[in-house]
């Protein structure tokens, strides 16, 4: 079974990356709109592993999906909830035209917000909460 990652992101921004980060570090299938109403349309009948929302998610939206997922009872136990958090973006390194030496140590250039957080780590927060609820869903399993 393929696992299924619902994402809410209206931030066309935050959505792009969202989708890089997804291309590169899992294999996860990412079901991903920029309303709840359009993911649900979207993910159909099927149950998601994770759930992650936008920080900027408006409140009737996220009444909605948390109505959704009472409806969907104890098949739906091992789904958690997870806050995207405004994603770091690498800027293009600007060439230096100074016509001094460079020695290539430059670090590569990160435009990012004062209270960012770097794709990996949230690559790495993510990879916890799927490896959690696919515990959690076998030990539902293993009660039926």
């Amino acid at each position: 079974m393929q696992t299924v990652i619902l994402a809410v992101e209206p931030d066309q921004h935050q959505a792009s990356q969202l989708t890089a980060l997804f291309r590169r570090q899992f294999s996860a299938e990412l079901v991903l709109a920029g309303t709840t109403s359009a993911a649900l349309a979207k993910l159909k009948d099927r149950i998601p592993d994770l759930v992650l929302t936008s920080a900027l998610l408006p409140p009737r939206d996220e009444t909605a999906l948390t109505q959704w997922l009472r409806e969907l009872g104890p098949k739906a136990a091992h789904v958690q909830t997870v806050t995207i958090p405004a994603l770091a973006s690498e800027a293009p390194q600007e060439k230096k035209r100074s016509g001094g030496l460079s020695f290539g140590w430059e670090k590569p250039s990160v435009a990012s917000a004062p209270d960012s957080c770097e794709p990996a780590v949230f690559a790495d927060w993510i990879s916890i909460y799927l490896d959690l609820a696919s515990t959690h869903r076998e030990e539902l399993d293993h009660q039926a």
